[in-house]
């Protein structure tokens, strides 16, 4: 599986991370964490002003403000940013 997370600042700025599971020792908790992600749906409202992230899991994209991120997809753009290879 892969996630490519780009965040988008209110001014235009992005930030681009992404993590590929082939080949990773980890790649059982990046997989779980991935697909837990997945089942977490939630409305892209975004609101002037605040950053916004477009997330993509292997073929599936998610768009989601800043104010609706929460637990699963949280927990994994998080992680993108923060372990994630730039792109």
């Amino acid at each position: 599986m892969r996630a490519e997370v780009t965040q988008v600042e209110w001014d235009g700025a992005m930030w681009r991370r992404s993590i590929n599971t082939a080949d990773r020792s980890d790649a059982g908790c990046w997989q779980q964490l991935m697909t837990r992600a997945l089942a977490a749906s939630v409305p892209y409202r975004p609101v002037p002003g605040t950053p916004i992230y477009h997330l993509r899991l292997d073929d599936r994209d998610f768009m989601v403000a800043d104010h609706d991120l929460c637990g699963p997809l949280l927990d994994l753009v998080t992680a993108v940013l923060a372990l994630g290879e730039a792109m």
